[in-house]
């Protein structure tokens, strides 16, 4: 599959500008949010008696959320278009439809009201203006900098998958190749099965790109833990159970599941002269939520996770952060001689 990708502008910005950011439904919420509060400061501003405030409110809410809608409505609508327009354009046609609302809405509230509801048309008029520019420079402002700091989070998130993704352990692989070398004469079957897990295991690890199947994942750890049992023989056992509901097709970031089951048997089953259980299970909770639990007997030589297995599972958590913000967590415990990880994605 090809990997395209689009390239940013001169003004070194996406090629939608503040689009996707402006249209996203979290972002329609929070306009009609903040136009009920601009809307309730107007009224508090113009009114002179508590009796008063309420219909001023009122009637603030219904022209501030009219002209909110409408430009919304208006940018959204034409979003095919705009997207075809340099970012700095779309910027600017945002940050000019609230105003030019604004101004229709004014005018058609001057024509609509009786003569003695407006003691001057021409002021009504100018400060709904001004209050709309200067409401409109805080929006596209404030979408340019959201922006920015997801251009800035996506570029943290794929640095520190990189940095997990070069940090396949080197005395694995040079275990994986000796043992492969030791199959070759005695059992081929084995030692080819070893090449093309060995081999799909590297494409990943080296595969660009943060993203790929929940499938893909799965495959990964079962390719992974043959390689171990032929390393470790009978020392090594798998519990492996996946709920038949998972959904092998969602889309997550990579090297979430591998790590941890490579951080059981480095730091578990290897650690220990008679090996033991690796207990992988995976499956799907209220929610729509998918979990993961990786458990493995203690080290017998060590009353705590080493220094290496901590780091690992604290770059795994700084990811889930980045990939999922509060939505996904990653706890640990030690119970009955055992290590637990679960780890819980979000729908």
């Amino acid at each position: 599959m090809k990997n395209r990708s689009r390239r940013s502008g001169p003004d070194n910005g996406p090629a939608h500008g503040v689009l996707p950011d402006l249209c996203a439904p979290g972002s329609l919420l929070l306009l009609v949010l903040v136009g009920l509060i601009v809307a309730l400061i107007h009224a508090l501003a113009g009114s002179s008696a508590a009796d008063e405030l309420w219909l001023a409110f009122g009637l603030s809410v219904l022209f501030v959320e009219w002209v909110v809608l409408v430009s919304a409505a208006l940018v959204c609508g034409l979003r095919r278009r705009l997207q075809r327009w340099r970012a700095s354009l779309v910027d600017a046609a945002v940050f000019l439809t609230v105003p030019l609302v604004t101004l229709a809405a004014s005018l058609l509230v001057v024509m609509l009201l009786p003569e003695e509801g407006r003691a001057d048309p021409l002021w009504f008029v100018i400060r709904n203006m001004l209050i709309s520019l200067l409401a409109s420079l805080l929006l596209v402002r404030y979408l340019v900098l959201q922006q920015q700091w997801r251009r800035q989070v996506a570029a943290e998130s794929r640095a520190r998958l990189d940095a997990l993704q070069a940090s396949i352990r080197p005395h694995f692989l040079f275990n994986s190749l000796n043992t492969i070398a030791s199959l070759v004469h005695d059992k081929p079957d084995q030692a080819e099965q070893a090449t093309l897990d060995l081999s799909d295991l590297i494409r990943i690890g080296l595969k660009p790109g943060a993203m790929h199947a929940l499938g893909e994942e799965l495959e990964l750890v079962r390719g992974y833990l043959r390689l171990e049992s032929l390393r470790l023989g009978e020392r090594l056992e798998v519990d492996w159970s996946v709920d038949d509901r998972l959904p092998l097709e969602r889309q997550l970031p990579a090297l979430l599941l591998q790590p941890l089951v490579e951080n059981a048997i480095v730091h578990g089953i290897s650690r220990r002269p008679d090996g033991g259980c690796v207990q992988v299970h995976c499956d799907m909770i209220g929610w729509g939520r998918i979990r993961f639990v990786v458990t493995n007997p203690l080290a017998e030589t060590s009353a705590r996770p080493p220094e290496s297995n901590r780091m690992a599972l604290d770059n795994i958590r700084q990811r889930l952060a980045l990939a999922y913000e509060e939505g996904a967590r990653l706890k640990t415990r030690r119970e009955d001689g055992r290590f637990y990880v679960e780890m819980i994605l979000p729908a």
